[in-house]
């Protein structure tokens, strides 16, 4: 089950701009914000539960049980939640929301999961407009799959007369309805507060947990099909219906921890020169705004993001006598400097959720005219996002302070940029972020400086 998470007011102004031309044609095209994808959205699910009740003699109250039942564990099972990497939460109450399709009628199947649902956005507190949309959501996908399972028959009838087919095909289409809306709708708000494209959210947010979604919805089927033979022996699914739980958790908490390490590494680098002091977090933050002003697509987005958070990572290994120089480095020193991409880079492909952006730490000193390290790689050879980070590298370098020279004024910077375009650095890169500094949409002010520095005097 995928819900929305809280997100800032400023996210849910209506007119926030999109990162991509696409979204924002469409946004132009179709002037849907949050809150009024919310008010449809509400509208929706409120005439969803009209929809016709065929399929199913509501005059047969041995589904009563199944509501109460199913209503309880769902409100215990909405708290148990995982965070999903950009917005939202998945839950395993896919469970019991699952088993209530076929267990319990139109609109009551619906009704049960949106009471879940809003019981549990009421004890958390929750802004109204986020109760809505998570409310308004699960009614609709509840009311729309019940539908389908109607069309098809009394799963009870099926089960008992063995139709297998028609009980296959009603699983495979509840299956679909239910994960594929919950999901749109999701990740569909999400796009529009934050600007991210919506494949690239679906993907990003499906990665890694959808065996144990999956897994989930298949002990709701199970435990539908034993409630209708015998509901005492339902009691059996609590151990594999746990076991998911922990999976899900355990799966976002390796990805939290994983990053926090990886991270944790990449800042006792900054952190070992006063002069490179949140170094890379202002290179990512320039790489990121400049891949997005190149249009890139999110996923490229994404791993410049990593990327660039870890580039001087392999500069852990450099001694200080020369990191921390203050003069120019010999020819010696420059080779033992030099090494720090290829260190970088094979201490990240130890770890899967850094190993695509590790060819970006290796690469990101590679000139543009081939005379870089450490492959001598040329122009397009270079992976993009490794000739964006070295123009946000040198960018950041060039206007800050070192041991060996005070910053360059952002001009000098600029115009050092402009004569290295073609050279050291890709000119359509140069001229994005040229681009983002002209308009005022990269603002160094807001930039973390040396002065953020705890023990700063």
């Amino acid at each position: 089950m995928r819900t929305l998470q809280e997100t800032t007011r400023a996210q849910w102004a209506p007119g926030a701009r999109p990162s991509e031309a696409i979204a924002d044609w469409l946004r132009r095209l179709v002037p849907l914000t949050p809150v009024r994808l919310v008010v449809v959205l509400s509208a929706a699910a409120a005439a969803s539960l009209l929809l016709p009740k065929s399929g199913w003699n509501t005059d047969d109250s041995a589904w009563i049980p199944a509501f109460v039942i199913l209503t309880g564990l769902s409100v215990m099972l909405e708290f148990v939640a995982v965070e999903l990497p950009h917005g939202g939460v998945v839950s395993v109450a896919t469970i019991t929301h699952i088993a209530t399709i076929f267990l319990v009628p139109p609109p009551f199947a619906a009704l049960s999961v949106g009471l879940a649902v809003i019981f549990e956005e009421i004890v958390h507190r929750r802004a109204l407009v986020r109760l809505a949309f998570n409310s308004s959501s699960y009614v609709l996908t509840i009311a729309l799959a019940s539908l389908a399972v109607r069309l098809i028959g009394d799963p009870r009838v099926l089960v008992t007369n063995r139709e297998h087919l028609p009980l296959v095909a009603m699983v495979v289409i509840v299956s679909l309805v239910y994960y594929v809306l919950n999901d749109l709708l999701t990740c569909a708000i999400m796009a529009l507060t934050t600007g991210r494209s919506l494949a690239y959210l679906v993907r990003t947010n499906s990665r890694g947990t959808i065996l144990a979604e999956a897994g989930a919805g298949m002990v709701g089927v199970l435990f539908a099909l034993i409630w209708i033979v015998e509901p005492i022996w339902t009691a059996l699914l609590v151990i594999p219906a746990a076991v998911i739980a922990r999976a899900l958790q355990y799966i976002r908490q390796l990805e939290r921890e994983t990053r926090s390490a990886v991270a944790s590494l990449a800042e006792v680098v900054d952190h070992r020169d006063a002069s490179t002091f949140h170094h890379s977090e202002r290179v990512a933050l320039y790489a990121v705004a400049t891949a997005r002003q190149l249009d890139l697509d999110e996923d490229v987005v994404e791993l410049i993001a990593q990327a660039a958070a870890v580039h001087d990572l392999g500069k852990i290994a450099v001694p200080d006598r020369i990191l921390l120089k203050p003069g120019p480095l010999t020819a010696e020193e420059r080779t033992a400097m030099a090494v720090h991409t290829e260190i970088g880079a094979r201490i990240l492909r130890q770890f899967h959720l850094f190993s695509s952006g590790a060819n970006i730490v290796l690469h990101h000193h590679e000139s543009y005219d081939g005379s870089g390290y450490p492959h001598g790689l040329a122009g397009e050879a270079i992976p993009i996002g490794a000739r964006v980070v070295a123009v946000a590298d040198a960018f950041d370098a060039m206007t800050s302070d070192r041991p060996y020279r005070a910053a360059l004024s952002v001009e000098e910077a600029i115009a050092r940029l402009r004569d290295g375009a073609g050279e050291q650095w890709d000119p359509n890169v140069v001229d994005a972020l040229l681009a983002l500094l002209a308009s005022g949409r990269l603002a160094l002010d807001d930039r973390p400086t040396v002065a953020d520095r705890p023990d700063a005097a």
